[in-house]
């Protein structure tokens, strides 16, 4: 009896250690179901943590049509250091209902100005093994439709001319 009493007290010892590790595993891996996350080579991956939105105006600023924009996390486990990531990594795509397609590049002054007054990174941060952040991402945007929005993430790092590789994001803006 003594002998068993002495292993569950070693156990729950052991296992006191172990737990807090699980702090260290990132929630964009654990969350169920993993509808809203989309993998990249298994090296990057992206999260949308708010249904897009479109509005006349975001951070004090207003778009001379429409912005799109929404808050997502990116986490970085590729083994190799990036200097930042390009602003050209985030692009979206609408087609409308006789399937014409218009591309949108990501504003990158309202993203900066919204992440910094947000207190989040930025994409001038530099990314590494188990890089964990959270972007709000901006873009200008005519048309107010909420359906045949796409986000293509193709992340590249900054400098580089090609992308790592590409992930369209079907999006539902509410």
């Amino acid at each position: 009896m003594k002998g068993k009493i002495i292993f569950v007290i070693l156990l729950v010892a052991l296992l006191v250690n172990v737990i807090p590790c699980l702090a260290n595993v990132d929630p964009i891996l654990l969350d169920e179901p993993n509808d809203n996350v989309f993998g990249c080579n298994n090296d990057i991956f992206i999260e949308l943590m708010e249904m897009p939105t479109i509005g006349k105006s975001t951070s004090g600023r207003t778009a001379a049509e429409n912005y799109m924009y929404f808050k997502t996390e990116i986490l970085f486990l590729a083994d190799t250091k990036w200097t930042a990531l390009d602003k050209n990594s985030f692009l979206l795509k609408y087609i409308d209902q006789d399937g014409k397609e218009e591309l949108y590049p990501l504003d990158y002054a309202i993203t900066m100005l919204t992440n910094l007054k947000n207190g989040w990174n930025t994409l001038s941060d530099p990314l590494f093994f188990t890089s964990l952040s959270t972007i709000n991402l901006v873009f200008d945007v005519v048309p107010t439709a909420k359906e045949g929005w796409t986000l293509l993430f193709r992340p590249t790092e900054r400098g580089k001319d090609s992308p790592y590789c590409e992930v369209e994001i079907p999006l539902t803006v509410i």
